[in-house]
């Protein structure tokens, strides 16, 4: 078993996401802005959502009518969410990635320097969930006319983490209820 197979913690997964990598050197000892403003906004919208599905589940056993709107409320604010994230897609770069909760891997036309460091944003859809933590160059291997580029999540926020293997999850068990329907 190699070292890489090794260090794997988590369960990884094909994804299209939507991210930027900023070189630490190109702040220029100016701090990097953490998250764009709608990134914060479609965070909260998801938290708020996640701390109420309890309390709506609850709702929707005892009172039909009211659970069907405020799904309908919810629905909305999926909406506005996708929105705001469509937005931002025309500012980042659109990658199919292979991500983990401690890593990602993409394909670049350009290497990317072994251990250099590296500013990411990254938002998830459908969840539309932005994130931001700093990127460490673990692997670049030229592949055809492309490098195949590993970086490995530094100073990731614990809730970054538990809302990307969430998202991860959510892929799979995606892809596993597809794979059932198709056979």
């Amino acid at each position: 078993m190699s070292q890489n197979e090794e260090r794997r913690e988590f369960f990884r997964i094909d994804d299209c996401v939507t991210m930027q990598l900023i070189p630490f050197n190109a702040s220029d000892g100016k701090e990097v802005k953490a998250l764009p403003e709608e990134f914060e906004i479609l965070n909260q919208l998801r938290k708020v959502e996640l701390e109420s599905a309890q309390t709506f589940r609850a709702i929707q056993e005892k009172h039909r009518d009211i659970a069907h709107y405020l799904k309908v409320q919810n629905e909305k604010f999926d909406i506005l969410a996708n929105y705001i994230a469509n937005q931002l897609k025309g500012s980042f770069e659109q990658e199919k990635v292979n991500i983990s909760g401690n890593g990602l891997q993409f394909t670049s036309p350009k290497p990317y320097p072994i251990n250099s460091r590296w500013h990411l944003k990254l938002l998830l859809f459908p969840d539309c969930y932005g994130l931001y933590c700093e990127a460490k160059v673990v692997k670049c291997d030229p592949v055809k006319d492309a490098h195949k580029i590993a970086i490995e999540f530094r100073n990731l926020h614990e809730r970054d983490q538990d809302a990307l293997i969430k998202h991860i999850t959510k892929l799979q068990s995606k892809k596993l209820r597809q794979q059932r329907l198709s056979n």
